[in-house]
């Protein structure tokens, strides 16, 4: 099992792994689910399963490390309302937020994934 959102790839490619936790997931399900079932066809080696795999992988990159520090949940309810998902404007504390500089970079960051895959050839199998 993969758990860190960075590691998905590598983890199914050379670990072994047969399934995959991430807090991306929870913002980006269907691009994550594709980049699962593109690392279970790559690791049986299947060569353009990989190379898709990689390059969704690295487009995700970005919106991935949010999950690596102390605004983890600030930066995926910032996610879940740029998705669309009602709710997860509020937080417990009312003075917690990301600051505005955090979030023009996610704001950024979505905006530059969801056009990629608007017209990425690898969203489904053609």
């Amino acid at each position: 099992m993969v758990g860190v959102d960075t590691q998905v790839l590598h983890g199914f490619l050379n670990c072994g792994a047969g399934g995959a936790i991430t807090g991306v997931g929870n913002a980006l399900p269907a691009q994550v689910l594709r980049l699962v079932e593109l690392c279970e066809r790559g690791a049986q080696g299947d060569p353009e399963a990989i190379r898709l795999a990689t390059e969704l992988n690295d487009a995700m990159s970005v919106l991935s490390t949010f999950d690596e520090g102390p605004d983890l949940v600030l930066y995926y309810k910032e996610l879940m309302t740029l998705e669309g998902h009602e709710g997860y404007e509020s937080h417990f504390n009312a003075n917690d937020s990301l600051s505005q500089s955090q979030k023009a970079h996610l704001h950024q960051q979505w905006e530059q994934f969801k056009n990629w895959w608007a017209v990425w050839p690898g969203v489904s199998e053609s």
